[in-house]
């Protein structure tokens, strides 16, 4: 009799997954349809902004699905500002960083690694949270984003030697003149 109702049980609480499962994907097309009738109006120019400002003002239970809605349409509408967007909005609301950097890599995947870097360089944002969200958006380029990442870590350090400048590592006191 036991087994019977854990079997039950079970198959009950499956099935209230699935309807749940299937409520946040009808609410996500219902995000993505209100982010492009309201995006489909802004010049290219002010996409970041307006989509930071959306971001922003939505509920806080609800900035990840935003971010990554908004994130969506604009990849889709002007993809040169993909990146700038997701930097926008990670840099008015940082923890939905990775879900924003992930919905623009989905629909850029050739772009990944940048997006990736971008999102990750906002301050505030962690690299260990954005790299697996674009993964798991993108596997193919999985390589292409932790390689991004990787160069990304090692060559925009600005956390120089003591006594080294940013030019060519001549000593900070060094005559520096005609050198731009």
């Amino acid at each position: 009799m036991n087994k019977l109702k854990f079997f039950v049980g079970t198959k009950l609480l499956a099935g209230v997954f699935c309807l749940s499962a299937h409520v946040v994907f009808a609410q996500t097309a219902a995000q993505i349809e209100a982010a492009k009738d309201i995006l489909a109006k802004v010049p290219a120019a002010e996409m970041a902004s307006k989509s930071a400002e959306l971001v922003a003002n939505a509920p806080a239970k609800e900035r990840a699905a935003v971010a990554s809605a908004t994130a969506q349409v604009v990849a889709s509408i002007y993809p040169d500002v993909a990146s700038a967007t997701v930097v926008a909005i990670s840099l008015r609301v940082p923890v939905v960083a990775p879900a924003a950097a992930a919905a623009a890599a989905a629909k850029l995947p050739n772009s990944a690694g940048g997006i990736a870097v971008a999102a990750a360089n906002v301050p505030g944002v962690r690299v260990g949270d954005v790299r697996p969200a674009v993964i798991a958006a993108v596997p193919s380029q999985a390589g292409e984003v932790v390689a991004a990442l990787s160069r990304a870590n090692l060559s925009s350090s600005l956390n120089q030697a003591a006594g080294t400048s940013a030019v060519a590592g001549l000593p900070a006191n060094s005559n520096k003149t005609g050198i731009f």
